[in-house]
């Protein structure tokens, strides 16, 4: 298989960075990722989708990535865009979106989406909002509450059909009962996932120490998504 670059346009007008697995398929597969992600944490997916006979396009969504365009309520347009495009080419197109990306996923006009985790509800508990304010040092956004929004514009999701729900059996219950109450009344599969679970650690740790010490976690983690300066120390420091 091979892996190339490319680029879309959202229907907004705005580039949509991308990889591209290809297989030589009829069918495509649009894999969409999380809040504070980019494309490279879900290439080893794409090669997975690819090896099961779909052409895989991995996109940076705005914010995001390699995406030089800020993080907005308009986001949904990246994927649309992307799916315009591959409908000249494709028969059949399959979203796999994880959590905001789910939401994007069970938003778009794809023929089928696996969804996981994906947040269906407009409003988040105070935990929730304050790790997803800690990862924010990974987004280029509007400003610190667009994401509050994006959620409240785009649910409730309308799909009825032709949807797979993954989700893990660790999940937030907020997460679990949004998914499990809206997948009442459709005509979509959903299944809970016992692999690659957290466990609560055999370690005692305070309260406060444990809140001023995630920021530092998270940076380490972050780090590595500074994409476009790894690049130019690397044009300038290597032979």
């Amino acid at each position: 298989m091979e892996v190339s670059k490319l680029k879309f346009r959202s229907l907004d007008g705005k580039e949509v960075p991308a990889f591209f697995v290809k297989s030589g398929s009829s069918k495509a597969a649009l894999l969409i990722h999380g809040y504070s992600s980019s494309k490279h944490e879900l290439l080893g997916l794409g090669y997975e989708i690819a090896e099961r006979g779909y052409d895989a396009y991995i996109i940076d969504l705005r914010g995001h990535g390699e995406n030089k365009h800020i993080l907005d309520e308009d986001v949904i347009n990246d994927v649309e865009g992307v799916i315009r495009e591959l409908r000249r080419n494709y028969s059949y197109i399959l979203t796999i979106g994880h959590s905001l990306g789910g939401l994007l996923g069970l938003k778009s006009s794809s023929d089928f989406v696996i969804a996981i985790s994906p947040p269906l509800f407009s409003e988040i508990p105070k935990t929730a909002k304050f790790m997803l304010r800690v990862n924010s040092c990974k987004v280029r956004e509007k400003d610190d509450d667009v994401l509050f929004r994006i959620l409240k514009k785009y649910n409730p999701v309308e799909r009825e059909r032709d949807a797979l729900i993954l989700c893990g059996i660790g999940e937030s219950k907020g997460i679990k009962a949004a998914i499990e109450s809206w997948s009442k009344s459709r005509n979509v599969r959903v299944v809970f996932l016992d692999e690659n679970q957290a466990k609560l650690p055999e370690i005692d740790v305070e309260c406060e120490e444990l809140k001023r010490y995630i920021p530092n976690f998270v940076s380490h983690q972050a780090i590595v998504h500074a994409v476009v300066s790894i690049s130019k120390y690397l044009t300038s420091s290597t032979p």
